[in-house]
């Protein structure tokens, strides 16, 4: 069975499908506009989120600059601390139980446990 190439150029994304004369690539075919939709909104709430800090860190009157980054949330996190040559890492946590952070993962055990510099957990 020959397949195409489709390609969507979104506004900065590139989606790449294979289509051929089933109804499932048909399916496929209309599913970059849901991932569109999606992708837009999660951009949406970073730059909500963004401006939130930015906003505390202007009454605070703190130095500094956000970067976000697409990946493991602890491996992102460790990966600009070194870039920005961070001495100290401050992270939040949700509380899980040791059940649950062993089923779920925990942001922070990984930091801890991967950092080369001091880290805070703080925890309400």
């Amino acid at each position: 069975m020959a397949e195409d190439a489709g390609v969507y150029l979104g506004s900065q994304r590139v989606i790449a499908f294979g289509i051929d004369n089933s109804e499932y690539a048909e399916k496929a075919f209309d599913c970059p506009a849901v991932v569109k939709q999606l992708l837009d909104e999660l951009e949406k709430s970073v730059k909500d989120l963004e401006d939130k800090y930015r906003e505390k860190v202007q009454i605070k009157g703190i130095d500094g600059k956000f970067r976000t980054g697409a990946g493991k949330p602890g491996e992102v996190i460790l990966k600009i601390a070194k870039e920005e040559k961070a001495t100290m890492i401050i992270t939040g946590t949700r509380g899980l139980g040791k059940i649950r952070r062993t089923i779920l993962g925990s942001v922070s055990d990984y930091i801890i446990h991967h950092s080369n510099v001091p880290v805070l957990v703080y925890r309400c």
